[in-house]
């Protein structure tokens, strides 16, 4: 089966805002059903597809609050061919680990009115406006898929300022929609928010991609807080630096090279290798890394000292 790629289009800050096809989006709900059929009790099944029959958003609005008592929340099982089949539909989206009642929500919400920008809109601020916690965390982890991504963009800056773990989460980690749709000033918020949270750096989607100038000063910034209070910054983060070393970071890295904990070095070690700013290469071969040449920036993510 061929899939239909996306449409990209240039945004406004000089990065690559997405919206997803709504044949592609079609052919996504489909996945989803033959998903849901092959791993739903069959209880769960009739009330689920008894609601889609009704072809009423007032009745899918009720069965998307309600669908965890119908469906449960055992982790969904993908195949291998399933998750290349979701991925070409839509890069960077994944439902491994999702519980049963999200994919669920995920395609109730696909039942609504594509082709209707005001009617599916409508519905979906509605839910936004009335959802627990539960409910928020679908909806954010969503957003990727759904169409007219920029209407959500006001929705998603709210979830960036959520005193809400979980609901953060659900946007920040594993979320392409905030690469492809913030700004700068907002991408950078979240990434801090991230970081500050002491949240998995490395599992924000377009990290490399999205970094800039700006980004990389806030967080030498941080880095010397952090520093003056005893504490560190999450090795992974110095990723984002590489592009933008100058002579003022020399001293910063400098004091990685010269940490206690070994995946500051290996950082500082990655960092020096991969940036084009000679006098920090310089440095770099000053402070030989045991294994440097297998270094990798994923693997810094789970080392804690």
């Amino acid at each position: 089966m061929v899939f239909l790629q996306e449409m990209i289009e240039p945004g406004p800050t000089g990065f690559l805002r997405m919206t997803v096809p709504l044949d592609s989006i079609r052919l996504l709900r489909q996945r989803l059903e033959e998903i849901l059929t092959e791993q739903l009790p069959e209880n769960g099944q009739q009330w689920l597809f008894s609601r889609v029959d009704r072809s009423s958003t007032s009745a899918l609005l009720m069965a998307f609050v309600a669908a965890p008592r119908f469906t449960g929340k055992q982790p969904v099982s993908l195949s291998a061919e399933r998750r290349q089949e979701l991925a070409e539909l839509r890069p960077e989206f994944r439902l491994l680990a999702w519980p049963l009642d999200r994919v669920t929500r995920l395609y109730l919400l696909l039942q609504l009115p594509l082709e209707n920008r005001e009617a599916f809109t409508q519905a979906v601020e509605t839910l936004f406006d009335t959802a627990e916690m539960n409910e928020l965390v679908a909806l954010y982890a969503s957003l990727p898929v759904l169409p007219y991504p920029e209407a959500w963009l006001f929705r998603a800056s709210e979830a960036v300022r959520s005193n809400m773990g979980l609901v953060f989460e659900a946007l920040a980690l594993g979320n392409p929609y905030p690469s492809e749709q913030f700004p700068e000033p907002a991408w950078n918020q979240l990434v801090m928010k991230t970081i500050f949270n002491d949240k998995s750096v490395g599992s924000i989607v377009g990290l490399v991609e999205r970094s800039n100038p700006t980004l990389a000063r806030i967080l030498v910034d941080f880095a010397h807080e952090r520093w003056a209070a005893g504490r560190y910054v999450p090795a992974r983060a110095w990723q984002m630096v590489v592009p933008f070393v100058n002579e003022a970071m020399l001293p910063d890295l400098q004091r990685l090279f010269t940490s206690d904990r070994a995946v500051d070095r290996q950082a500082a070690a990655l960092l020096c290798n991969e940036t084009n700013f000679e006098p920090a290469r310089a440095l770099g071969r000053q402070f030989p890394v045991e294994h440097a040449e297998q270094l990798r920036w994923e693997n810094l993510d789970t080392q804690l000292a």
